[in-house]
């Protein structure tokens, strides 16, 4: 079999297609406009887009609290030109436009002014052409800091079988800061909403802080910062309820019914608000506990202060009330004590008491202070609380009618007690 001639691929051949030669051309003409574009720097400058514009005051201008709140540009263009290595490297960063005037400021204004640029970086072997724009505007003014109260413009209704509390702010003032020129026109800082329909349970809401001038008119906080541009608000909704104030009393003799007194509480109740699960299960109050060491027939009346369940509040605004008793048939008389007995002593441990005799005020039924003797009482010292006191000390006594009677001691008494440890 004879070998087949393998024909050779003409490379000059494709210069005689029109085609391909188009299409090399255009290739071609694009990649020589690149080359010259890139490499010729010195008559087509290359142009720095995004570098930072910065105005600076002087220090004496700044001390009297003058700053910059606002100007037109941010960032500017800057052309460059030179040797091709060096301004193909260079980066916004490199370069910084300012306003040349600046410094010269002294007192608050609009400014225009004029932008030029520097070189900020190592390399240096270029030169800056022109700066785009090459002027702008600022704003000057001096730096003010205040604080406004937070007004209440919430608008509701309540439901009057409900007790429905003032709105209260997550913060109760602002701090607003800005140009002295915008701070001065603030005359109110206020929290608006409107709440629909009549209140029957408690409201939370967000709602942003308004800024009135003296005139009423809102402001613009565009120039301004403010500490805060929201509150949380809420509205405390409760139920109502009138209750009765019962009296309640501490160091009663065990033989007295407290039934067989008169009781007279003034006022005899009282409008509360709370949350209704609460109310529920309130059907009075118990006003706090009178002790009977402060009572006697000429002493029966007594201001006790109103306690509330949690979470409650006293709408009629009264925080005591008056208890008297009718001690008619009562009658007082001093009784010397010479009986004395220790209570709740630690087992470890042993008491004399070196007191032997107390004269205390008695107080009780008449027929009952008539008859009395000493030995039908005797004065008892609780040591609870105590076990592990040693040593002499005076303590509190209490008197203690022996046949349970109706009687009680008026006023405070001590006895000396010495306490030690048993032997062995």
């Amino acid at each position: 079999m004879e070998n087949k001639k393998v024909k050779k691929f003409d490379f000059s051949a494709l210069f005689y297609n029109d085609r391909f030669v188009l299409v090399f051309s255009i290739f071609a003409a694009v990649i020589l406009w690149f080359v010259m574009a890139t490499v010729n720097t010195q008559e087509r400058p290359r142009v720095i887009y995004d570098v930072p514009v910065v105005i600076k005051l002087s220090d004496a201008s700044q001390e009297q609290g003058l700053k910059v709140f606002d100007q037109s540009v941010e960032k500017a263009k800057v052309s460059i030109r030179g040797n091709s290595i060096v301004v193909n490297k260079i980066k916004p960063s490199d370069l910084q436009v300012v306003a040349q005037l600046a410094p010269s400021i002294t007192q608050p204004n609009n400014y225009t002014l004029s932008l030029t640029a520097q070189k900020m970086g190592q390399l240096a072997d270029y030169e800056i052409v022109s700066v785009e724009p090459s002027s702008l505007i600022v704003n000057v003014d001096v730096y003010k800091e205040v604080t406004f109260k937070i007004e209440d413009e919430i608008k509701y209704k309540a439901d009057p079988d409900y007790f429905v509390s003032a709105p209260t702010f997550s913060t109760d003032s602002v701090v607003i800061s800005g140009p002295e020129s915008q701070i001065a026109k603030i005359s109110r800082v206020c929290a608006e909403y409107d709440v629909k329909g009549e209140l029957k349970e408690t409201k939370n809401f967000t709602t942003n802080l308004v800024l009135y001038d003296a005139y009423g008119e809102k402001l613009n906080t565009d120039k301004i910062k403010m500490s805060v541009n929201k509150v949380d608000v809420s509205i405390l909704v409760l139920g109502r309820k009138v209750v009765n104030l019962k009296p309640s009393f501490s160091g009663k003799p065990l033989g007295l019914s407290m039934s067989s007194i008169k009781q007279t509480v003034e006022p005899g109740s009282i409008e509360i608000a709370g949350p209704e699960d609460a109310l529920a299960n309130v059907k009075e109050l118990s006003l706090e506990a009178i002790d009977f060491t402060k009572l006697t027939p000429s002493r029966n009346s007594v201001d006790v202060n109103i306690t509330l369940p949690p979470g409650c509040k006293n709408l009629s605004n009264v925080y005591t009330a008056k208890v008297t008793l009718d001690l008619k048939g009562f009658a007082t008389r001093t009784l010397s004590v010479t009986e004395f007995r220790v209570k709740n002593l630690a087992a470890s441990k042993s008491a004399e008491v070196y007191t032997k005799s107390l004269d205390m005020v008695v107080a009780g039924p008449e027929k009952q202070i008539a008859g009395l003797a000493p030995g039908d009482v005797y004065a008892q010292i609780d040591m609870a609380g105590k076990e592990s006191f040693t040593g002499h000390s005076e303590f509190p006594v209490t008197l203690v009618a022996k046949n349970n009677s109706s009687v009680w001691a008026y006023g405070e008494y001590k006895a000396n007690v010495g306490v030690s440890e048993k032997a062995g």
